[in-house]
């Protein structure tokens, strides 16, 4: 039986799934989570959702409370499902190209793209990288318009001394499979500017709540996916968990509180965030140390005064030609590397660009590949990962 090592994997133990399933009759579990969420992000108010996706959403209800600007500022590569999102809420995405330093919209270059119609300006913190002049980004944005940070796959990520998220006038994280922080589905809202709270709290009340019976279909997904990202479970069926994967943006969007068994394991893998987080960054230091310098190879550069807690680690191979190849030779070296995003949101979506504007989204859409970098990734795996690229590219 051959083992194949996932691009993520689940970070919960049978143990965090039996303890969540008793802890969905308790009433206080979703504000205890919210209440742990609120001392580790260093937060007022946590409301909890049932996926990023929808926290995004409720926080673009909340701009629009209190502006009638109509222009959301979002990096011309990043998920898709933002798009849907702007769009559900009747606004206008403005796309902004991102740098082949760090692979993120830099804040000079957000800024750079403000108009009088500008609603927010959205930093999406790819791959667990923050984004570059982030600090300082807020107090040089003209007034009325808001900073938005999508923390989706960053969750841990710190610029110098502060976690990301604590820089938005809003935040939203999400807890879906294979993020840092997984819940198995869910996501979160921090306003940090006191205008937003009451249409935040307004919004959450009309939110609809779980069904009754939620907690089942949840405790099953939960039970598959960790069954199923075992590497020698995966080794053989990997062609049935593909089917499950979302590969283009939704059409739509639900929005619903988060359920007590999302809440429950979410507390759970809350207490053990230190090693959950620390894993990753060591993984992902060691792909950086090993493929630098390799030609033909292009990696993030990290600065000095940013912890990246990866969520997958992204390379460019000069040679767009030699992607296949290369995810081939590591599938058949028992790892899994991804695409992620094969197109940048303007090939997505019609938003009134031409096909070849923002041409750095579009080189990184057209030469990255991301590689695994989640606890369940091993010392050894890592020099596979290394040894493999170096002897290809």
């Amino acid at each position: 039986m051959t083992a194949k090592l996932p691009i993520i994997s689940s970070t919960s133990s049978v143990f965090d799934a039996a303890y969540a399933l008793a802890h969905v009759p308790c009433a206080q579990v979703n504000t205890r989570f919210r209440a742990g969420l609120a001392v580790f992000l260093g937060a007022g108010n946590v409301y909890t959702l049932n996926s990023g996706l929808a926290s995004f959403y409720l926080v673009l209800e909340a701009l629009k409370a209190v502006s009638s600007k109509k222009d959301v500022i979002l990096p011309a590569y990043t998920a898709g499902s933002l798009i849907v999102a702007v769009k559900k809420s009747g606004l206008k995405p403005v796309l902004c190209d991102i740098s082949l330093e760090d692979f993120n919209s830099g804040a000079d270059d957000m800024r750079a793209a403000v108009t009088g119609n500008t609603l927010a300006v959205v930093c999406v913190h790819m791959f667990g990288i923050p984004v570059r002049g982030m600090e300082d980004l807020g107090s040089r944005l003209p007034g009325g318009v808001f900073l938005i940070e999508d923390c989706c796959q960053a969750m841990g990520s710190r610029i110098k001394d502060k976690p990301v998220g604590a820089f938005g006038d809003a935040v939203f994280f999400s807890f879906n499979r294979g993020k840092n922080l997984s819940a198995n589905n869910g996501g979160c809202i921090i306003a940090r500017d006191s205008a937003l709270e009451e249409p935040l709290r307004v919004s959450m009340k009309a939110c609809a709540l779980p069904g009754s019976m939620d907690w089942a279909g949840a405790f099953l997904k939960t039970c598959l996916f960790m069954a199923g990202t075992n590497p020698y479970v995966y080794g053989m069926a990997h062609s049935l968990a593909a089917g499950f994967r979302e590969t283009s943006p939704p059409d739509d969007l639900s929005v619903q509180a988060m359920g007590n068994f999302q809440a429950s394991l979410g507390l759970r893998c809350l207490r053990k965030t230190d090693a959950l987080f620390m894993a990753r960054y060591r993984n992902g230091v060691a792909l950086l140390q090993g493929l630098t310098g390799v030609p033909g190879v292009r990696l993030p550069r990290i600065l000095p005064d940013v912890l990246s807690v990866f969520n997958r680690l992204p390379v460019l191979l000069e040679d767009a030609g030699l992607l296949e190849h290369v995810q081939k030779i590591l599938w058949r070296n028992g790892i899994e590397s991804s695409r992620m995003y094969v197109k940048p949101l303007h090939h997505m979506f019609d938003l009134g660009y031409k096909q070849d504007d923002f041409p750095n989204a579009c080189y990184l859409a057209d030469h990255l590949l991301t590689l695994p970098v989640h606890p369940g990734v091993r010392a050894e795996q890592i020099k596979t990962i290394i040894d493999t690229i170096r002897g290809l590219v």
